[in-house]
C-alpha cells in the first residue's frame, strides 16, 4: 500500500525545506516538506528512514537510518547549499563510519598500509607473514642472502629474513596474487633461495614455474624475496 502524502509540498515562507526519498511501496519516491515536519520523515516504512537527496530516482531498497550518509539539507533546491547529515538536522548525532574491512582479515596478495604484501600463513610460526613487494635486484647465494636480509631497511621494518623451506612454499602458493616472481623456470632467477640448510653444504631452494624444491650447494647463486 503507497503511504498517504502527510508532508506539505511547499513550505512557509522563509522556512527551510527538505528533498527526501519516503518509502512508497517497495520503493523510494521524491518528496519536498518543510523542516518543521522533519521529525516525521523517522518514522515512515517501518521504522527506515528518508533519504535526503538531490536526485528524484527512486530507490529500489529502505535503508536503516544507521546507514544513510550524505543527505542535502538547503533553503533552496535550486541552488547548491551546503551538505549536512540529517541525522544532525534532527538532533541526533551522527555515529563514525566504521573503518573498511575493520574484521576482514587479509588474503594473500592484500597491500598492507606499510607497502608489504600479505603472503599468507607461516607453517613455522602459525603467523601471518609478509613479503616486500619484489624479489632482491640481485641473485645471491645462501651466505650473501642471509646477510642481504638483515641488513634490509625497507617498509620501515628491519627484521626481514629469507623464508624457510615451507614459507617459500607458501610464497610459491601464492605467487600469482603476490606477484614480482619469475616463474620462467630459468636458472638462477627462477629458482628461490630459503633459509633452510641441508647437511651443512647445501640449503633447498625452489623453482617457481612449477614448485619443484631440490637441495642444491649454498655457492650457486638464486632469487631472494626476503618476508617477515
Amino acid at each position: 500500500m503507497a503511504l498517504k502524502p502527510i508532508f506539505a509540498a511547499v513550505a512557509s515562507h522563509g522556512e527551510r525545506r527538505i528533498r527526501a526519498m519516503v518509502a512508497d511501496g517497495n520503493v523510494f519516491l521524491p518528496k519536498t516538506f518543510p523542516e518543521s515536519e522533519l521529525e516525521g520523515v523517522m518514522g515512515l516504512a517501518d521504522n527506515k528512514s528518508a533519504l535526503v537527496l538531490r536526485s528524484g530516482a527512486a530507490i529500489p531498497v529502505a535503508l536503516p537510518y544507521e546507514e544513510l550518509e550524505q543527505k542535502i539539507y538547503e533553503r533552496d533546491f535550486r541552488t547548491d547549499g551546503p551538505v549536512l547529515d540529517l541525522r544532525d538536522v534532527t538532533g541526533e548525532a551522527a555515529r563514525p563510519k566504521a573503518p573498511a574491512n575493520t574484521n576482514k582479515a587479509p588474503a594473500p596478495g592484500d597491500k598492507m598500509p606499510d607497502g608489504t604484501v600479505f603472503a599468507g600463513i607461516s607453517p613455522d610460526t602459525n603467523k601471518p607473514m609478509y613479503a616486500t613487494p619484489t624479489d632482491a635486484s640481485l641473485t645471491m647465494k645462501f651466505n650473501e642472502a642471509q646477510e642481504y636480509a638483515a641488513k634490509l631497511d625497507a617498509h620501515g621494518h628491519k627484521d626481514w629474513r629469507v623464508p624457510t623451506k615451507a614459507e617459500l612454499n607458501v610464497l610459491f602458493n601464492n605467487r600469482a596474487a603476490i606477484g614480482g616472481f619469475d616463474i620462467s623456470g630459468s636458472f638462477p632467477a627462477g629458482w628461490y633461495r630459503s633459509s633452510s640448510q641441508h647437511k651443512g653444504w647445501g640449503a633447498w631452494e625452489q623453482r617457481f614455474s612449477d614448485g619443484t624444491q631440490l637441495n642444491y650447494i649454498k655457492h650457486i647463486h638464486s632469487s631472494v624475496r626476503p618476508v617477515r
